[in-house]
């Protein structure tokens, strides 16, 4: 079997391209191959890591899946299976890829791409808007701070998968702890530009956007319970205010007119139809103050992944 040399372990090959609409994590930007082949190499592993830096995952896959089947008594067959489930991470397969790299940690824990394989799943889970499952891959890697630099990556992608949450705090948390595995990481080709400078920025910013006013569903709900459509006016639908105020006010004068009357059919008729709008202003209220704090959040997200 040929040697191959682990010279390098990282993340992603240089013209590897992500899918993600995350963030990448500005490490990724020009990150070298996991393992670097050397010209003694098996041919096929070659020609095949030459059609995955060639973004020809489809190609890749079928020639580190032949190799897999022609070497089963390989010692590089980790780096095949890694490789494959890069090709579908970035071919947008995230369940074909999830399955190459859960058994790549299962048939050789002790890989030393066990850990990239992590980075590489918690991104998938994170794809998927499966935080939770991609906080606990990040957190194995941080945990076992073999590499600072990949700690920095997987506590930085934890700090986002908060923000997908909108639980701004802990990521606020989490981007402050960027800085503790490796104060000096770069990226986008800047030593001087470290991760945890942007991590720290990220933080701030989210800090004190979330101060931004916020309306209150609760206060909104018992404004329009007293004053009919005055909770939308609040919540910043002054048009669906006003509509709801004066429906409400028409209801009020004809309920009136009609007990004054003594019409009590017609008084009945209307408090049925009144009670509706009624309580349908009281819960539009509510939900006028959700939609504008989602709003409020949806635009504080495209301005965080703009920094």
């Amino acid at each position: 079997m040929a040697l191959i040399l682990l010279l390098t372990i990282s993340i992603f090959s240089t013209n590897a391209i992500a899918n993600s609409s995350l963030p990448a994590c500005p490490d990724e930007v020009g990150a070298e191959k996991p393992l670097l082949l050397t010209a003694t190499s098996p041919s096929q592993l070659l020609y095949a890591d030459t059609l995955f830096d060639d973004n020809d995952f489809d190609g890749a896959i079928l020639e580190f899946k032949r190799y897999i089947f022609y070497n089963p008594q390989s010692n590089v067959l980790d780096y095949a299976l890694y490789r494959i489930g890069q090709s579908y991470y970035y071919s947008q397969r995230p369940i074909n890829a999830q399955k190459s790299f859960e058994r790549l940690l299962k048939d050789y824990p002790q890989s030393p791409l066990r850990l990239y394989t992590r980075f590489m799943l918690g991104k998938t889970f994170m794809d998927n808007e499966d935080f939770p499952r991609a906080r606990k891959e990040f957190h194995l890697i941080t945990k076992s701070n073999i590499d600072k630099k990949l700690s920095a990556q997987a506590k930085y992608l934890e700090a986002w998968s908060y923000l997908s949450e909108r639980d701004w705090y802990s990521a606020v948390a989490e981007f402050r702890k960027v800085g503790q595995f490796q104060p000096f990481t770069s990226f986008e080709g800047s030593p001087d530009n470290p991760l945890s400078i942007k991590a720290e920025r990220l933080a701030n910013e989210t800090l004190a956007s979330i101060r931004l006013s916020r309306k209150s569903p609760t206060l909104a709900r018992w404004m329009s319970t007293f004053l009919p459509g005055s909770g939308q006016i609040y919540a910043g639908k002054i048009t669906n205010g006003l509509i709801s105020t004066a429906f409400n006010a028409a209801f009020i004068y004809l309920l009136v007119d009609s007990l004054r009357d003594k019409r009590y059919v017609d008084a009945v008729g209307v408090y049925i139809i009144g009670a509706r709008f009624y309580w349908g202003n009281i819960y539009n209220a509510k939900q006028s103050a959700l939609e504008y704090n989602q709003r409020i959040e949806e635009r504080l997200l495209e301005k965080l992944k703009n920094l």
